[in-house]
């Protein structure tokens, strides 16, 4: 099931699915996809070390017809409180590395349209999601841009990082998605690593308290 093959041959049965809810596992994501027809291989991409998830995987059909019908049926399904966005892979290749860019402090009131109009002029924007919070719905401030190019994405970066937005006081931060997703990946194996040694402490300190007093 996780014995991917990102380089697909045919590309029109192999899916890529952004914004998975990070508890989701392959198992469960299989399960969701196979109800269209055979899956060849699914994968939900993590990092090795920590275990933390990027949120998106890959699903490979054996047929072009399932696969396609995948994306009509369950791209903007809303799983948790992720809303799945569902289509089609493109083949791996270093123009299309670091497509992805992470942007933070934005106004709170930006919409998708605004974004769009922030970011069109440096390339084809391919995918765009405003983070908004759980309980309001309104953005937090941070949103990701994704490119068709590599170029394109540098473009971006090069000429909007630190730039002030009309009607804004505060300079905005432009960068590529993967470098905070390890950021994040991190921190998650730092905290982790506390964790499991202040779990060690109290347990040793337990003991020590029942042999001596």
């Amino acid at each position: 099931m996780s014995n991917f093959n990102q380089n697909a041959d045919n590309a029109l049965t192999n899916l890529i699915i952004n914004y998975l809810p990070q508890t989701m596992t392959e198992k469960e994501l299989f399960s969701m996809f196979v109800t269209i027809g055979p899956v060849e291989s699914c994968r939900v991409m993590k990092d090795n070390k920590t275990g933390y998830s990027y949120g998106f995987g890959f699903v490979n059909y054996s047929k072009e017809e399932d696969a396609s019908k995948a994306i009509a049926q369950l791209n903007g399904l809303q799983v948790q409180n992720k809303k799945l966005k569902v289509s089609y892979a493109r083949p791996s290749g270093d123009d299309i590395k670091e497509t992805n860019l992470y942007v933070t402090n934005l106004p709170r009131t930006i919409t998708e349209a605004q974004l769009e109009h922030m970011f069109s002029p440096f390339g084809r924007i391919v995918q765009k999601n405003i983070l908004k919070d759980k309980i309001t719905g309104m953005p937090r401030g941070v949103a990701f841009v994704r490119y068709d190019k590599k170029d394109e994405a540098q473009n971006a970066i090069d000429s909007m990082n630190g730039t002030i937005p009309m009607g804004t006081t505060d300079p905005i931060g432009v960068k590529i998605a993967e470098e905070h997703g390890k950021q994040k990946a991190a921190y998650y194996a730092g905290w982790q690593a506390g964790f499991s040694q202040s779990n060690f402490f109290f347990i040793f300190f337990l003991i020590i308290t029942r042999l001596y007093f």
